[in-house]
């Protein structure tokens, strides 16, 4: 320990020979873990480990950390004001929490001659120290993985090079598409995402943006070069698999959004085609079903314009999940026919025109939304029957 107590020392450059400390034996490695269990850890996670057997020193530092101590955590976390940081621990206590959660982990030795390694070690050291460890987290442009992908640009400017691969250039894919890949077993977090991110997780991605995602940040650097003494030569010096995860299916909850929404859409379509032919209301229901609708669309605002999250912004959600539903329709029947008439024309045509243009929104939606849209639009169709027949000739 006392090494690399001076091997820090060194690296900060509070002492002469900083050079001195990093050696030929030092290694400098990504590590890339696999996506988890936890929504948290559904996008899989990037590190950088630093080396040294003559030194005895194996650390790993870690821009995916946060302090749950800080003061109202739960909403600063919510209103993207939470600062992550960069944190460094052992690499034993790293491998420790990937066993445990049953998540693989790759590594990929990265191919640089001494004064590399040490511009890079030095960099991150830099970015160690307390007034510089601390950042605003942004999930597509500032993550564990950009951090990573951007400090080797900082640390090696023009000799540092990224080939992305074709597949990359030709897919055309938004950012959205790009998280919905590893939310194929997790219908429920996809549902809820796909409410609470709006326009901007539409926005074609660029290859850069690609390593947002650890895996693809991993495929980058598989394909990146950096120049030396040498030439041109490959970032990635050698690649293997230090943790592999035991094979387990992916747990699957029995009923997705989907199955869900179509049948409460079928059950309704039932009880509303009793209520046509015997006479029955439902404002029960209503009051419900159109409040519940109404939360769903306060959280979307609130998430536009009260947190500081880039991709909650300009969320046409709230086009359908209209917040004034909560709580206009647990006061339903205190409005004047008219009032509630001309509430029901607007929103059941908005609903419409949903339908009718949903591939041409800008915003890609969930297609567990349609039923939901479907039964608005059956609701309202009744509660405007009921108002016509209570209202005969108009207030």
């Amino acid at each position: 320990m006392r090494r690399f107590f001076l091997f820090v020392f060194f690296i900060l450059g509070h002492v002469a020979g900083v050079a001195q400390s990093v050696t030929e034996a030092t290694k400098i490695s990504l590590l890339t873990g696999s996506p988890g269990a936890e929504l948290y850890s559904t996008f899989g996670h990037s590190a950088l480990r630093v080396r040294d057997e003559s030194q005895n020193m194996d650390i790993v530092f870690n821009y995916g950390t946060f302090d749950f101590n800080t003061p109202n955590f739960y909403l600063k976390f919510a209103r993207g004001k939470l600062d992550y940081k960069l944190s460094v621990e052992q690499f034993e206590q790293f491998m420790a929490s990937f066993t445990y959660e049953n998540r693989s982990v790759l590594e990929q030795e990265l191919n640089l001659d001494v004064s590399q390694k040490q511009r890079l070690i030095s960099l991150l050291f830099r970015n160690y120290e307390p007034k510089n460890r601390f950042y605003k987290y942004d999930f597509f442009y500032d993550n564990c993985a950009t951090r990573i992908r951007d400090i080797m640009l900082e640390a090696y400017g023009e000799d540092f090079h990224y080939y992305f691969p074709s597949s990359w250039s030709n897919s055309d894919l938004t950012f959205r598409n790009l998280i919905d890949m590893y939310l194929r077993y997790h219908h429920w977090s996809d549902f809820g995402i796909d409410i609470a991110l709006g326009v901007p997780t539409d926005k074609f991605a660029r290859p850069m943006d690609y390593m947002f995602l650890p895996d693809y940040l991993s495929e980058g650097f598989g394909s990146a070069s950096l120049q030396n003494g040498a030439g041109e030569v490959p970032l990635v010096k050698e690649q293997r698999l230090l943790l592999a995860k035991t094979d387990q299916s992916p747990q699957v909850l029995l009923i997705s959004p989907i199955m869900l929404f179509w049948s409460l859409f079928f059950i309704v379509a039932l009880l509303s085609g009793f209520q046509l032919q015997k006479g029955w209301r439902m404002p029960g229901f209503d009051k419900l079903f159109f409040s519940t609708i109404g939360m769903l669309g306060w959280v979307v605002f609130l998430l536009w314009f009260f947190t500081d999250h880039i991709a909650t912004k300009n969320n046409l959600n709230i086009l359908w999940a209209v917040p004034i539903h909560f709580p206009l329709f647990l006061f339903w029947n205190k409005f004047s026919g008219t009032f509630k008439k001309w509430y029901i024309m607007i929103f059941a045509a908005i609903n419409v025109l949903i339908l009718i243009l949903w591939s041409f929104f800008p915003q890609q939606y969930h297609y567990a939304f349609i039923p939901l849209i479907l039964v608005m639009l059956m609701r309202y169709y009744f509660l405007y029957r009921e108002i016509n027949a209570n209202h005969v000739g108009g207030d």
